[in-house]
């Protein structure tokens, strides 16, 4: 046995019989206890220079990273998976600066539009030609079974259709081209529109009561894409009608998003609602959607506001209350610095914005631990103990205790970056920084604040209106009667409930409780176990009755129903070069080496292919709407018919080896073909790449398993046909936006499945070895799945489907589902005690508090976002709530009644004893060496050798 050393302070002796928390203390290093004391002993410089330090690497970061508020939204699409990879290359195809380019080299940046749908083709007539950045009007009937067509309803659209045109002026509509009609006394061309083609064959003078639609002029402008699909020759009626309205082009969104502001557009008769929106192009619904989103994260940190009222009244303290919240604060400029400087991630999206939200729930629960620890270390200490002594006590154990819940959060939130999606993935790097920086900062800034302020109290004047003048430090200070100097400060309210009414509850009703949550869980499970894949692979981010959410969804009345499509690309090689962390940083164009379709056998085979894919019973369910090689075929018979051969007197293909790549360039240049439509792409005098495409019964608002069932179909496919090439031509691959966006949604929920495996996995290791008590670990790992399990299955009885948005929601989820099971298990293994019952009791009575405060707190901020507008933050909202809640009730009444039902005591299913047999065997050997230590350094060896 080590001898004790000398004049250890009796205050530290009587704490080391006290406290239970101190004998679970003993592996605690060394540095805890100096660094802990050293703050204690000099707060004010101790908080002086970690305040400069974290103010000087804020700036750093912030100026050397190139922060900026305006945050990017872009890169919301897988990258690295194999279908993202097909369809990057594709894009980059299409993209592709062939006159400035090299073809293996860097070429420009995908833009927006090669994302976008292709429109449909409209007539070019001069009076009747439509451009992108038209304001477009869409009039649907509130009946399913309306026809917008007959004459009380059309009537109807004409009246609504003379509101818009007043909306209208110069200098913001088209001008009128000669021989074109006009509206605005001549100022602006007509809108291209039902009523509009009417008037121009019945007269512009004739009233909305007295117009008809006829047959011809609707078929018309069916051929405009302004009528919905719906109507049919069989059928000729609709619910859905459209109406263009030429704009100028350059002031053509500051005028759509004028009128949108002034609320003049939101047009609605009896029975016809409106929408609005550009024609092609998505500019003002992104505007729209960012004013949303802005306007929302207003008030997503205007609830900082209700943090810093619940901090305030459980420190009840305005100085910690304010070093608490600029705590939270700065953890975002230090995680700036790591996530920039460091690991030099440039791209920022707008979701890590939401990390100072979350980060708020998780800083105040770590700020609520220092708290409590030190006044509980100050209560189990003699009256009028020094802050050095108080802070050597309660330094260590607060940095254990927040060190579980920061390592598993963080964690959990690096291991969400396997989701190949750029800002999700961002996100949970910054995340991960964001809790780590936070538990630096509540060690530093915190603490020497925590200890600063208890300095402050003790050297206070006694009298009354001194301790009025501290009541900023505690508001107890100002009370009509003095506190005894001498007596120890007493328990909280809260505390005292914990311990009390709390304990008896929970330990008396301990069998219902589990039953209760058993049961609760079991359904949940049963829940979940029956989930269904989402019914859409579309993303909705405003409520359905908002213009711009109602015009995405009514626009859809005018494609064709359940069709979209699908390209077979030759001549590249799946593959994507670029930064998967940046959306800026695009891909290479990755050639097939192999690809050489020039020999008799490759045409051949491709003209079949095109046959075979749109009429084979064995090939997926597609029309062929575009065969390149058969279009150059149909050209080669057509041109020897009219006696007119080419390609050195070629009939039709295949044409010779040797005369095949010269054939394409001259089927391209003749008759003003264009290379990107016709589905070939030339380098250098040959075909480096063929892009074939199909019609096929999938779009953006099929559903999950049916996207699925088309990508197993076209896979299946593809691998017998390309095993029966002959060479040259074996490397072809589908691919198409909806798959792209599919694989997305997809990668979203493995990720977040992952995600929950990999927290569930950390919890347990962290808890192991944190407790070394399996059965108290497998305890905390159930609770925590208990959490989870709860929350999904809430939200799928709620009607959510696991989309999108819901990913991301989880994503974020799965960071803050830990931290209060944790601090209970720890607590719980850390008491000293000898029954279950008792250690139950410690541990509800020194965690307890501070845990609920900091679920009521998180809680009370995730109310506030109920109030948004953005689809997401509601949802993230709802999230968060649900996830406090069931995490303070799984923590209070799951885990402590399985504790103190059968809870380990003692050395029960401990592998402390196994550890300590590790260290016996070459402690002797250390025995000089660490006397020599404690001699070198008296005041830490007496401190620690206490503990």
């Amino acid at each position: 046995p080590v001898s004790r050393p000398t004049k250890v302070p009796r205050a530290l002796r009587r704490h080391r019989r006290q406290s239970g928390t101190a004998r679970a203390q003993m592996g605690t290093s060394v540095v805890a206890l100096r660094l802990s004391r050293a703050l204690g002993s000099r707060p004010a410089a101790s908080l002086a220079i970690s305040a400069t330090a974290t103010v000087l690497l804020a700036v750093i970061a912030l100026v050397a990273g190139n922060f900026s508020i305006a945050a990017d939204n872009a890169g919301w699409y897988s990258r690295g998976t194999t279908l993202a990879d097909r369809h990057v290359q594709l894009l980059r195809l299409f993209d592709w600066d062939w006159s400035d380019s090299e073809y293996s080299g860097c070429g420009p940046s995908i833009s927006a539009d090669c994302w976008a749908q292709e429109p449909r083709r409209l007539s070019e007539e001069k009076c009747t030609r439509t451009r992108s950045s038209d304001l477009t009007v869409i009039y649907r009937a509130k009946q399913s079974d309306a026809d917008l067509l007959s004459p009380d309803l059309l009537r109807q659209v004409c009246e609504l259709e003379s509101e818009a045109i007043r909306v209208l002026r110069a200098g913001a509509c088209q001008p009128p081209s000669s021989g074109c009609s006009a509206v605005r006394g001549g100022e602006c061309l007509a809108p291209v529109s039902v009523v509009s083609l009417l008037r121009d064959s019945l007269g512009w003078e004739l009233a909305c009561a007295d117009l008809a639609a006829d047959p011809a002029t609707v078929r018309l402008a069916e051929a405009l894409g302004l009528v919905g699909y719906d109507y049919t020759a069989d059928s000729p009626s609709t619910r859905t009608l459209a109406a263009v309205f030429p704009l100028v082009r350059d002031s053509a969104l500051d005028f759509l998003l004028e009128v949108h502001h002034a609320g003049t557009l939101r047009l609605a008769s009896a029975n016809v609602d409106t929408a609005y929106g550009m024609w092609r192009r998505d500019d003002f619904r992104d505007a729209v959607r960012d004013e949303v989103l802005f306007s929302d994260m207003a008030l997503v940190y205007g609830s900082l506001v209700v943090s810093l009222v619940c901090v305030l009244a459980y420190t009840r303290s305005l100085f910690l209350s304010v070093v608490g919240l600029l705590q939270v604060c700065f953890s975002f400029p230090l995680a700036f610095f790591c996530y920039s400087i460091v690991c030099r991630l440039d791209f920022f999206p707008f979701l890590n914005f939401l990390g100072l939200f979350v980060i708020m729930g998780i800083g105040v629960d770590d700020l609520f631990v220092v708290v409590d620890k030190w006044s509980q270390a100050a209560r189990s200490l003699p009256p009028g103990s020094d802050v050095p002594t108080i802070a050597a006590v309660a330094g260590p154990d607060a940095a254990l205790t927040m060190l579980l819940t920061s390592l598993t959060t963080a964690a959990a939130f690096f291991a969400t970056a396997v989701v190949p999606v750029a800002p999700v993935r961002v996100f949970a790097i910054f995340m991960g920084f964001m809790v780590l920086a936070d538990y630096l900062l509540c060690l530093t800034v915190t603490f020497s604040a925590v200890c600063l302020q208890h300095r402050w109290l003790q050297r206070a004047p006694s009298s009354r209106r001194a301790r009025c003048l501290l009541s900023l430090l505690d508001f107890s200070r100002c009370s009509s009667r003095p506190p005894q100097e001498a007596a120890a400060p007493r328990a909280r309210v809260l505390e005292r409930l914990m311990s009390g009414p709390m304990h008896i509850a929970v330990h008396r009703g301990r069998f219902v409780l589990l039953a209760l949550f058993f049961a609760a869980l079991g359904l949940c499970v049963w829940q979940v176990a029956n989930i269904s894949p989402p019914s859409s692979t579309a993303v909705q981010l405003l409520p359905e009755s908002h213009v711009v959410e109602r015009y995405e969804t009514w626009k859809q009345d005018f494609a064709e129903e359940d069709s979209s499509e699908m390209f077979v690309v030759w001549g590249l090689t799946p593959g994507d070069t670029g930064d998967h962390n940046n959306p800026e940083l695009v891909t290479d164009l990755l050639a097939d080496l192999d690809w050489d379709p020039s020999s008799r056998e490759a045409q051949r085979w491709l003209l079949d292919f095109c046959n075979a894919t749109a009429s084979d019973p064995a090939a997926p369910r597609a029309t062929d709407i575009g065969c390149p090689l058969r279009d150059m075929d149909d050209w080669l018979v057509d041109s020897a018919a009219a006696g007119q051969p080419r390609c050195g007197g070629a009939s039709r293909l295949p044409v010779p080896p040797d005369a095949f790549h010269p054939c394409v360039e001259e089927y391209l240049s003749s008759e003003d073909r264009y290379s990107w439509y016709m589905g070939m792409r030339t380098y250098r005098g040959r075909l480096v790449a063929l892009v074939a495409s199909y019609k096929v019964v999938i779009n953006f608002d099929s559903s999950y398993e049916q996207v699925r069932d088309t990508v197993d179909e076209w896979e299946g496919w593809m691998d017998t046909q390309n095993k029966g090439a002959p060479d040259g031509v074996r490397g072809g691959f589908f691919t198409s936006a909806r798959v792209h966006w599919w694989d997305t949604n997809r990668s979203m929920l493995l990720g977040a499945y992952y995600s929950i495996g990999a927290a569930l996995a950390v919890v347990f290791v962290v808890v192991l070895l944190a407790t070394l008590n399996p059965l108290t670990t497998v305890y905390a790992t159930v609770s925590v799945g208990t959490v989870l399990l709860l929350v999904i299955g809430t939200v799928l009885g709620m009607g959510w489907e696991l989309g999108f948005l819901e990913g991301i929601c989880f994503a974020i989820l799965i960071g803050l589902s830990c931290d209060f099971v944790l601090h209970m298990a720890h607590a719980y293994t850390s008491a000293d005690q000898p029954t279950r019952e008792l250690k139950s009791r410690d541990a509800l009575a020194r965690m307890g508090p501070p845990v609920f405060a900091a679920a009521m707190t998180t809680l009370s901020t995730g109310l506030v976002m109920f109030g948004c507008t953005f689809v997401f933050f509601f949802q993230f909202g709802t999230i968060l709530v649900l996830t406090m809640l069931y995490s303070i009730l799984t923590s209070l009444f799951f885990f402590l009644p399985l504790t103190n039902a059968a809870g380990p005591t003692g050395r029960c299913c401990s592998l402390a004893p196994l550890c300590a047999k590790g260290r016996a065997s070459g402690g002797a050997d250390k025995e000089a060496s660490t006397q020599q230590a404690r001699a070198a350094e008296p005041e830490t060896g007496q401190i620690r050798q206490s503990l």
